[in-house]
């Protein structure tokens, strides 16, 4: 009796922990739902000017994803390219854009290779440089065309900032203004310079096996002078050790991330697959070969020149170590133009939009209400 009665206590346990699993599930699920919905209604656009599409628009002969935003489409427009290469986050554009969309049309492209685009078109995977500036060349003239601008406004986000400096030295006639968000400007040795800095703070903790660890990546990322040379395990674990001792607290943590993903009324099934996929290093590597060998071993920015046909800001987070900002500030000194700015964001990182949504606004919006900034985007009609 005694025994059945224990086996049935324990049973009965048993029962009560996998309910209260499921209404825990169930109460995160409801409140997963309720906030979609609430944040639907904050950033729908509701004006007679205003423009609001999920598109697939042609270019490069496949269709490609674009997110257009705004309250009154007679505003400049802005094209904003995403980081990676192969990392879209169009789905959390709710969390940073809504108060740009007052005063401009915002288009975000999820580039060939990756996304819903590659969703869209499942062999084209691995692009080249060159199809992207292409296919960043219809697009730009698509939203020309479509918004009646002779220019737009140009928004670079870590890879996408190779992509975008590339473009504007050869279309600069097209580009009313530039922002670059994270700038790349040689991002090996920003490698290197954000392991020797997390070195410093290693030894300075009295942390010999870190210090020993970061000195092997440093060396190793010395010697590599091409892709195939590329220890991917190895470049790893040097950023995430890296970071360990460069990263600041009040960046954006990545539980908050993924909560204002999924509570993004843009996130989709498509955006979940890609996310988890391209959250794997070696994924992204064998995915955007062609690219990540380019951001990686042929490019820097001194290469394009220093002088820029139209107004350049840069926009940093003070932790920034992706894209390290002390060489940002240094190609800065550098850079010639009719106007020019440098933003750093304090108590930020790599994504200083997501990290202070307020601050970044302010910011792009004070570089593009300049004086000089209006006179070029008015120019543009």
């Amino acid at each position: 009796m005694s025994i059945w009665i224990d086996d049935y206590g324990r049973k009965g346990e048993g029962m009560g922990l996998i309910l209260v699993v499921v209404c825990a599930i169930t109460a995160v699920l409801i409140s997963i739902v309720a906030t979609r919905f609430r944040n639907a209604a904050l950033t729908r656009i509701t004006a007679a000017q205003g423009v609001q599409e999920h598109a697939y628009i042609a270019l490069g002969g496949i269709e490609q994803y674009v997110q257009i935003r705004g309250e009154d489409r007679n505003n400049p427009v802005i094209l904003w390219l995403h980081g990676g290469p192969g990392f879209p986050l169009t789905y959390m554009t709710g969390r940073y854009q809504t108060e740009l969309e007052r005063d401009y049309t915002i288009a975000v492209w999820e580039q060939r290779g990756c996304g819903r685009t590659l969703y869209r078109n499942p062999g084209e995977f691995n692009p080249t440089i060159g199809q992207l500036l292409s296919d960043l060349d219809e697009l730009v003239d698509y939203l020309r065309k479509r918004f009646d601008r002779r220019t737009i406004i140009l928004v670079g986000q870590s890879w996408g900032t190779v992509l975008a400096a590339d473009y504007i030295h050869r279309h600069p006639q097209k580009i009313a203004a530039y922002i670059g968000i994270g700038q790349v400007t040689d991002f090996l040795q920003g490698k290197i310079l954000a392991a020797q800095h997390a070195e410093s703070r290693a030894r300075a903790k009295g942390n010999g096996k870190g210090v020993a660890e970061l000195k092997r990546g440093i060396g190793r990322l010395r010697e590599t002078a091409c892709l195939e040379q590329l220890d991917i395990k190895m470049l790893e674990s040097t950023i995430v050790t890296s970071m360990k001792y460069l990263r600041n607290n009040a960046e954006m943590s990545g539980i908050r991330q993924i909560w204002t993903a999924l509570t993004s009324p843009q996130m989709r099934w498509a955006d979940v697959k890609w996310f988890l996929f391209a959250s794997n290093t070696k994924n992204i590597i064998e995915s955007q070969r062609n690219l990540v060998d380019y951001m990686y071993f042929r490019y820097r920015i001194e290469d394009l020149g220093r002088r820029y046909r139209m107004p350049v800001c840069f926009i940093q987070g003070d932790s920034d170590w992706i894209t390290p900002t002390p060489l940002v500030r240094d190609y800065y000194a550098t850079v010639v133009a009719e106007r020019k700015e440098m933003v750093v964001i304090q108590d930020a990182g790599h994504t200083p939009f997501l990290d202070h949504p307020q601050r970044f606004c302010a910011a792009v919006k004070g570089f593009l209400t300049d004086r000089r900034c209006c006179a070029s985007q008015a120019a543009s009609r």
